[in-house]
């Protein structure tokens, strides 16, 4: 690790919020920033900058804004305090990163500001109502944000889509937060998705007709023989109701008794 830190992002190390390559990559970034603005060329593009008197909590949001520092890490860390940290340390450490979010996400909604997206009273609702758990990385989220709460209204965000003049970072912007709508969109919802479920109905009724129609024009399975074939005598039968009656004959009965067990629908014995 260089000798030459930035007193902010020392400071942030120490506290234990950046590790120590974190803090060398930071540290390496500076010395870009500064060769080019000592060699300025028109093909530089403008990254933010970290001021020589910056407060821990803008190195913070410096490292959040340059992606130096990963969102993901970033919050996990925060959401982890509470377990390694106690009393004035955890306060201290809290203070320092909510300080770090809203500054970080009160850019996002001046962007939008700056690039005429929102008027002031959008703005400053916006600022009043930032969120102090979530990291605002991008304009786009930050445009998203404001339509969940309800800062900015779906008709107006259509109106923007509808707009003609902007320059070309506003239609990213508005482009963007389009396509993040319609990916988290619920599935019903989806343009399309009746027309869908109207067609696969149709085809299960057309389908389910055929069936019915074809079981109804089958023949009919034949008859069990044994069962149902008419004039057919069956002699268990026969056996079985003689043998009923001689056993309920008392004794010295009279003499015994002809018993015929004819099937339904047969021809009745000759006498």
């Amino acid at each position: 690790m260089t000798s030459h830190s930035h007193p902010a992002l020392a400071q942030v190390r120490q506290l234990g919020l950046i590790t120590d390559n974190e803090l060398d990559d930071a540290i390496a970034e500076l010395d870009i920033v500064a060769f080019e603005r000592a060699h300025p060329s028109d093909d530089d593009v403008a990254a933010p900058e970290l001021a020589a008197g910056a407060s821990a909590a803008d190195a913070l949001a410096w490292l959040l804004l340059t992606d130096l520092l990963p969102q993901e890490d970033f919050l996990r860390r925060v959401h982890d305090l509470p377990r390694r940290h106690g009393g004035a340390a955890l306060l201290e450490r809290q203070q320092l990163t909510a300080e770090a979010l809203r500054h970080v996400n009160r850019l996002a909604i001046d962007t939008l500001y700056d690039e005429d997206l929102i008027n002031q009273w959008q703005r400053d609702a916006a600022h009043a109502s930032l969120p102090e758990d979530r990291l605002l990385a991008s304009p786009i989220a930050a445009l998203r944000d404001m339509l969940r709460q309800g800062t900015l209204s779906g008709q107006q965000f259509e109106a923007m889509r509808q707009r003609q003049h902007g320059s070309e970072l506003a239609r990213i912007i508005v482009d963007g937060a389009a396509r993040q709508a319609r990916r988290e969109r619920p599935f019903h919802a989806r343009q399309g998705t009746w027309v869908m479920a109207a067609l696969l109905l149709v085809v299960l009724a057309f389908a389910g007709r055929a069936i019915v129609s074809r079981q109804a024009s089958a023949p009919a399975a034949a008859p069990v023989a044994a069962i149902t074939e008419p004039g057919v005598e069956r002699h268990d039968l026969r056996q079985r109701a003689a043998q009923a009656v001689e056993s309920a004959r008392a004794p010295g009965a009279g003499p015994d008794l002809s018993i015929t067990v004819v099937q339904e629908g047969a021809a009745p014995p000759a006498p």
